[in-house]
């Protein structure tokens, strides 16, 4: 069995996952690390048989890091097969489709090619947008962690491959920021379509230029809930 599971994730994320996944095995430390600097530290220091799992990170694994481990490392995706690279909630939503997922798989040293082991999928209602599939890609994700916890904590044995595959054009950044540059000439059904797939996020934005102006679009800040009166 593994005796540490490397946890590749953001702050938040680790702090949602890091105590479920350490009651799966006593035997078996779970340490998280947010960076590749980070990963090649906690690597470099002796800790026994090391398995590594990627939750929703940006962060790219290189070679020579995947090769310094003794088994598969592991990946979980926030999209389906179908849409590998980045930002795939917002290309989803740019689709409008019904159905999405997350994806468990592999990791490889090209992004989103390895063997698939399970993929979590939900259903959207008509019009959703970026958030609504973010949300649900998020908590996809959460559910392939709670499903394969037990064998990726206890075995050092290789999860078993399923029979789905990769499809689709893997995306960029660089894509995502091109359908966020619009110009005059764009009509309003597919200004709508874009900025509820790419700029509802708070912090996204679009820009148009305009007789050489750039004019951004911001995402509005959700309002803050209300708060009831105290009774006295």
């Amino acid at each position: 069995m593994p005796q540490r599971l490397l946890l590749l994730t953001g702050s938040f994320e680790a702090g949602i996952l890091a105590s479920h996944l350490g009651k799966q095995n006593s035997g078996c430390s779970v340490q998280p690390v947010a960076t590749l600097d980070k990963l090649e530290a906690a690597l470099a220091e002796p800790a026994g048989t090391t398995r590594l799992l990627a939750f929703c990170t940006a962060v790219i694994v290189p070679r020579r890091v995947l090769d310094a481990l003794p088994g598969p490392s592991y990946n979980i995706h926030p999209g389906p097969p179908s849409f590998p690279g980045r930002h795939p909630e917002c290309w989803g939503a740019y689709e409008g489709l019904g159905r999405f997922g997350a994806t468990l798989h592999e990791m490889a040293p090209r992004v989103d090619e390895g063997p698939i082991i399970d993929v979590a999928w939900f259903d959207l209602a008509p019009g959703a947008g970026q958030v609504e599939f973010g949300h649900g890609a998020f908590r996809a994700a959460l559910q392939l962690v709670l499903r394969w916890a037990p064998p990726l904590t206890a075995s050092a044995a290789p999860l078993p491959h399923s029979e789905h595959r990769w499809s689709g054009r893997k995306t960029t950044h660089g894509d995502l920021e091109a359908m966020c540059r619009i110009g005059p000439e764009i009509d309003g059904a597919e200004f709508e379509r874009r900025r509820r797939a790419f700029a509802e996020q708070p912090g996204s934005r679009m820009t148009l230029t305009l007789h050489g102006c750039e004019f951004h679009y911001l995402a509005p800040q959700p309002s803050p809930p209300a708060i009831p009166p105290v009774k006295t």
